[in-house]
């Protein structure tokens, strides 16, 4: 997830406190975050085994309020925000008219308002597209960032680590849901959410709790073998996990049921900005190229953007690479062309160096069952 070519403007504020514990940092969007701590790989299969924190501060959040949110809302994401109750989230997309994705972002329902949740890539031009429509109706739209500063449990012992954590007892939840709490004495907003394939937990925070609710699951954590993990390591566990990133792997020039997100989008909710893309895309049967696992049979590892071919005819290109930790084995996310992403379908890649052959298969790559913790 590192751009070394991206300027930097801003860095985590818990940079000292990560340094101290040996986090080596590089550009991601714009901030400069830790990427790791120790060995990468001890890192992502001590989250896949047990449990880790990383730090995610760098994305933002939007406040939406007023006697017409619900309607504003409802009419330019692409998931019922209508039928959104209290206590639960949901994910969801900005589209354009065409039906292409502006924005992946995720919905709270607060009871007298509704919170945005925004990738650090997307913040900003989410911002300017939302923030006009204030004009035009009762309701209000305010960038609360700052308040709702972002760290992440993410692993099997999480809930563990939440329980010990969380001022409160640690209630059921369902992915997306939410509920408020102590926090070394900070309140603190929880949501039950995986980005790692593993069972998650996000802890919002306003910026001046972040430093004490960081160091308290570091101490607590350490019951449960818990380390701090980087984005270098989220992004080996993310891929594993098929989950797409904003500008790598899905962008303006894809349509939204080709990112494979099915609870992304409500089929049965009124209009909304690009639902008649969306309608048409459904209703004609299939899309025109798909989001798409391959299992490459090669130790060779192929770059971003490398051609996938059926024989003689190209079929689409690769988006995300990882020699697998868990699996052992050189896997890709890529854009395939609709007659040619059905799970078991042979296929071949192209890189500089020459052919490598691949198979697709089902995503997630590393399946775990996340229920309720």
């Amino acid at each position: 997830m590192a751009e070394a070519n991206e300027q930097i403007t801003r860095e985590s504020l818990l940079k000292n406190r990560q340094l101290e514990i040996g986090a080596r940092f590089d550009t991601s969007f714009g901030w400069d975050m830790a990427q790791h701590y120790s060995d990468p790989l001890t890192e992502h299969h001590a989250v896949r085994a047990s449990v880790g924190l990383i730090d995610l501060s760098f994305g933002g959040c939007l406040k939406v309020w007023g006697g017409e949110a619900v309607q504003f809302l409802n009419g330019l994401v692409s998931n019922d925000v209508k039928s959104l109750a209290v206590g639960k989230g949901m994910r969801a997309a900005f589209l354009t008219g065409h039906g292409k994705v502006k924005a992946f972002c995720r919905v709270l329902n607060l009871g007298q308002e509704f919170l945005i949740i925004n990738d650090p890539q997307t913040h900003e031009k989410v911002l300017s597209y939302v923030s006009p429509f204030c004009y035009a109706g009762d309701f209000k739209v305010e960038d609360v960032s700052e308040h709702y500063r972002l760290l992440s449990v993410q692993g099997p012992k999480a809930h563990l680590v939440m329980k010990e954590v969380c001022f409160e007892p640690l209630p059921k939840l369902e992915e997306h849901d939410w509920f408020e709490t102590l926090i070394a004495g900070h309140k603190t907003l929880v949501v039950r959410a995986s980005h790692t394939g593993e069972s998650g937990f996000d802890i919002f925070v306003e910026e001046a709790a972040l430093a004490d609710v960081w160091d308290f699951i570091l101490l607590k954590g350490q019951f449960h073998s818990l380390v701090p993990f980087g984005l270098k390591v989220l992004e080996s566990l993310r891929i594993e996990a098929g989950v797409p990133v904003y500008g790598v792997d899905i962008d303006e020039s894809n349509m939204l049921l080709e990112a494979g997100l099915d609870d992304v989008v409500s089929f049965t909710k009124g209009c909304y900005t690009g639902q008649e893309a969306v309608a048409m895309a459904t209703y004609r049967g299939h899309i025109s190229k798909k989001l798409t696992g391959l299992s490459i049979h090669a130790n060779t590892l192929p770059s971003p953007g490398d051609v996938v071919r059926k024989e003689e005819k190209e079929v689409g290109h690769l988006t995300s690479l990882l020699a697998s930790p868990t699996l052992g084995s050189t896997i890709a996310l890529a854009h395939i062309k609709y007659g040619f992403f059905d799970i078991g379908n042979n296929l071949n890649v192209v890189t500089a160096s020459g052919s490598l052959s691949a198979t697709v298969v089902e995503l997630p790559f590393v399946k775990n069952d996340l229920g309720t913790q």
